[in-house]
């Protein structure tokens, strides 16, 4: 009795894990899908020359992400998605470190931490 107790609580709080990171890496996919390549350049995030394209399949690959994190566990269709789309999020925070890293930004790094931390969690639980 006890055992299913904490298996429902761990179980709604992973859920609760899971659309915390769709709402994080909502806004940052989304933008880098609909952020013209000037306003990169201006804010810094682009350097003359260099192609967008990266930048933005980086955005679909994040919103597609969370379409694997979620729908996968929740209409019970193939849920090894989500632990699978888990895994490309902690990918992403690994490179997101690097680049923030050797850009001297650390006031970041914390936070991409702590979202590599969920991540995995995620990926441990859904597993």
């Amino acid at each position: 009795m006890q055992l299913t107790k904490t298996i429902k609580i761990m179980n709604t709080f992973i859920w609760i894990v899971q659309a915390a990171l769709a709402a994080f890496f909502f806004m940052p996919g989304g933008m880098k899908v609909i952020t013209p390549r000037e306003k990169m350049i201006e804010k810094g995030q682009l350097k003359p020359g260099d192609s967008i394209i990266p930048i933005c399949a980086l955005g679909i690959v994040e919103l597609l992400g969370i379409i694997g994190l979620i729908l996968p566990s929740w209409l019970n269709i193939v849920p090894i998605l989500t632990p699978i789309a888990a895994i490309g999020f902690c990918i992403v925070m690994v490179g997101a470190f690097v680049v923030h890293f050797r850009k001297k930004d650390f006031r970041i790094l914390p936070l991409l931490v702590a979202i590599f931390i969920l991540s995995a969690l995620v990926v441990w639980y859904r597993f």
